[in-house]
């Protein structure tokens, strides 16, 4: 039981991370368009822009379900409910996924925008830390030992 307490703590802490992340994308989206428009022709603005956009914006929707269903998984995990597992390491994988698609595909100047920075930073930190709790109560909530 203090297991699960524990395990439901830290993810719901990390379902309001990923929400806060969610939040920096929505809301530095439209900061972004002076940015890029700085950057690149009239021409080259007008078509990279709306796909740009499109990818943040959607990127930030994207991560609302993601963290409101960690918040619910949280309660689940809590309750001993055997979905939580499945839903929480689905989210824990998906989530452990992102810092390392930045890992491979962002430049090092682009970390120097501090939002970028602040979200890369939160999401690495609920990416690393979204496993563990999951795999610590597993043989409670799935009723099968660990393995690994």
């Amino acid at each position: 039981m203090r297991r699960r307490t524990i395990s439901a703590r830290i993810l719901r802490v990390e379902g309001i991370l990923i929400l806060l992340v969610a939040a920096i994308h929505l809301a530095v989206t439209p900061l972004l368009r002076g940015t890029l428009a700085g950057q690149l022709s009239a021409a080259d603005f007008e078509f990279a822009w709306p796909p740009f956009s499109l990818c943040f914006v959607v990127m930030g929707l994207l991560l609302i379900p993601v963290g409101v269903s960690t918040l619910f998984c949280a309660a689940g995990v809590r309750a001993g409910e055997s979905w939580s597992w499945r839903v929480g390491i689905t989210n824990a994988l998906t989530v452990l996924s992102l810092p390392i698609a930045l890992a491979l595909l962002m430049k090092p100047r682009y970390f120097e925008a501090i939002p970028f920075l602040v979200a890369a930073i939160l999401i690495t930190i609920v990416g690393l830390s979204m496993c563990w709790p999951l795999w610590w109560v597993r043989r409670e909530l799935t009723g099968r030992a660990s393995s690994t």
